[in-house]
């Protein structure tokens, strides 16, 4: 069998397809949250991906064991679910840790309050809807979906649903991010001329040639794929390495530009908006298994006139930096800095007048909002539209063209081929409908 040649720009646009309609479905509550939320009630959890992004949540939920439960946990891989079920049984102390293959079936228990979705890209959307259609609130992973049309599918389900449903951009809940959008918003460095969002380089690399392998006794490569293109095994295009194959994500666009383009947006007021254009010249590379961009470089542009820029730093991590006509702030995860210190001190005056929702811990701010039935700070609402920009970036450079985007009807002015690109052709029998 030979392997599958890397998706061209060409095949990228011929494998798109118009969006379906998401068919309603019969609500049903999961029998702990029906009613009112008794702020004493045990929230019952279910944790379907076990991977590596799934590591940064069993910590926060195994160590509140009086409030928040971990009843079971779902992999295509038999290994990492039996791994992520021991870790689980060791932290309670018992053996009760239910493994799934399927996620159909954990989202069908009733007695399962929440889940968190940590699968790679490509599946969060079918997921994220199965569970809400069955009376699931859901935690989903960055990014929010694949696609824009999955993006609007996704939020529709939520809001039909009464759905509780965080986005895992963790930024929103770091109080330095959110005092950098709350000085912004409030015009801190006076009138704002741009912002620059700086990713990473990919950090896993792929030659130009590559074979087909056994599929492992333990994964189920099959499921594995689900909704995309079907493919040949190969170890270096599974797990972790998903995200540098456009049939499954978009490289570090997404997984890093969800988070520094969404305090953009936060700064910007855009939460429920966005940008009106954009253009980018990325680097994609001509053979190997990896089809994701190699150097990001794109430009969103917002009907106030200031641009968002987003490219990759080949030194350094993830930043942004806010430019103003007072000078400029740059913040990451670990450190932030100014053109001018008074700028940091005046951050931190209070009494501003636009003041932002503060949430000092996301999985906090997630499970009070289960309670209260509120929105939590990184609602999926403005998370796909983060999400979205990050989808324009990525078509903008597989087109190489400036393109312009209506926010409103979220769709591209008189461009049939762009906004063919909002959505993709899932493999039977997988759909939104």
């Amino acid at each position: 069998m030979k392997p599958l040649s890397p998706l061209t720009r060409r095949q990228f646009l011929q494998n798109s397809a118009v969006a379906t309609a998401v068919v309603a479905a019969p609500l049903i509550l999961p029998s702990g949250l029906r009613g009112q939320n008794a702020p004493s009630k045990k929230i019952t959890v279910g944790i379907i991906g076990c991977g590596n992004i799934a590591d940064g949540h069993y910590g926060p939920l195994l160590g509140s064991p009086e409030s928040i439960r971990v009843l079971a946990v779902c992999d295509v891989d038999r290994a990492r679910r039996d791994s992520a079920a021991a870790r689980v049984n060791k932290d309670y102390g018992n053996t009760d840790c239910k493994t799934y293959g399927d996620f159909r079936e954990l989202n069908r228990r009733a007695d399962i309050d929440v889940v968190f979705i940590c699968t790679p890209d490509h599946w969060h959307a079918l997921i994220a809807i199965d569970a809400m259609r069955n009376g699931k609130d859901v935690y989903v992973e960055k990014p929010l979906t694949l696609t824009i049309a999955e993006g609007r599918a996704l939020v529709d389900t939520a809001r039909k649903y009464n759905r509780v449903a965080q986005h895992g951009t963790q930024h929103r809940s770091m109080k330095r991010f959110h005092d950098v959008a709350e000085f912004v918003r409030n015009q801190g460095l006076g009138k704002l001329d741009r912002i620059d969002c700086f990713i990473p380089p990919n950090n896993r690399h792929c030659g130009a040639t590559w074979q087909p392998e056994p599929v492992p006794a333990n994964l189920d490569w099959e499921m594995w794929l689900g909704p995309a293109p079907w493919r040949p095994y190969n170890s270096k295009g599974c797990h972790y390495n998903f995200r540098f194959i456009s049939e499954s994500a978009y490289g570090q666009v997404t997984n890093w530009g969800a988070h520094y383009l969404d305090i953009g947006q936060w700064a910007l007021d855009m939460d429920d908006s966005g940008p009106v254009s954009v253009e980018g010249h990325g680097e994609f590379p001509s053979s190997g298994l990896f089809t994701n961009c190699t150097n990001v470089n794109f430009t969103v542009r917002y009907a106030n006139g200031v641009p968002m820029h987003c490219r990759t730093r080949f030194e350094g991590g993830g930043t942004v930096r806010f430019v103003g006509e007072r000078g400029w702030l740059d913040i990451a995860r670990d450190k932030m800095s100014a053109s001018d210190n008074n700028l940091l001190r005046e951050m931190q005056a209070p009494n501003k007048k636009v003041q932002l929702e503060l949430s000092n811990n996301h999985h906090d701010n997630f499970f009070a909002c289960v309670r209260s039935r509120k929105r939590p700070i990184a609602d999926v609402g403005l998370g796909h539209r983060t999400t979205t920009v990050c989808n324009l970036g990525q078509i903008g450079m597989v087109l190489g063209r400036k393109l312009q985007w209506d926010p409103a009807k979220e769709e591209f002015v008189n461009d049939d081929v762009a906004n063919r690109l909002r959505t993709r052709a899932m493999r039977s029998p997988w759909s939104l409908a």
